[in-house]
């Protein structure tokens, strides 16, 4: 295992996140996550001196699975029972599924582009302005950035992200498939 990789994975469980920024990351409300701490237990962060609750990137991506488990139609109980026999088996949560955030805001290929790589193998991001884009690629890391070089606020952006090593494709290069997957969508309704 090389040091680059063992450092990331060290890194993963620094306590970083407030509960505001993994609530807003995540789409929940700080009381869920709160009520999910009290009830369940399993996914506790550590404290600041003031008391403040802090998250790793860890307890944000089980978070984020028991998240979408609830989403998928389970009980809370029971995706925190999954959780928990994941962790048991000592499964990862991070790095287990490549990261791709789309930053675009004029052609609406956002949702047809998550429908389409989300699930095991991609999680996709959203950013329809400049600013969330930058502050996903901040908190999140993603592993490759798609981005509307046409926008030349995503243009900037996508020139810092190059610059940081990480792979940027421009949005250019899924139009027509994303066409494609329309049309074939249209056809079967």
């Amino acid at each position: 295992m090389n040091a680059g990789y063992r450092r990331q994975m060290a890194e993963r469980g620094i306590p970083l996140f407030s509960i505001g920024a993994v609530a807003r990351m995540l789409d929940l409300s700080a009381a869920t996550i709160r009520t999910w701490e009290t009830r369940y237990g399993d996914i506790v962060p550590q404290r600041s001196q003031g008391g403040q609750r802090l998250y790793s990137r860890d307890q944000v991506d089980q978070l984020r699975f028991v998240r979408d488990e609830v989403g998928h139609g389970r009980r809370p109980g029971e995706a925190h029972r999954l959780l928990a026999e994941r962790v048991a088996r000592g499964d990862s949560f991070g790095g287990t599924r490549l990261r791709v955030l789309l930053a675009e805001s004029r052609l609406g290929a956002a949702t047809v582009l998550k429908e389409l790589l989300g699930g095991d193998a991609f999680e996709v991001l959203l950013a329809t302005d400049a600013e969330t884009a930058e502050q996903a690629f901040r908190e999140l890391g993603p592993s490759v950035v798609v981005v509307d070089a046409d926008d030349a606020d995503f243009g900037e952006l996508a020139e810092r992200i190059r610059e940081a090593g990480v792979k940027v494709l421009p949005l250019e290069l899924l139009e027509r498939p994303l066409g494609l997957v329309e049309k074939l969508r249209l056809a079967l309704q």
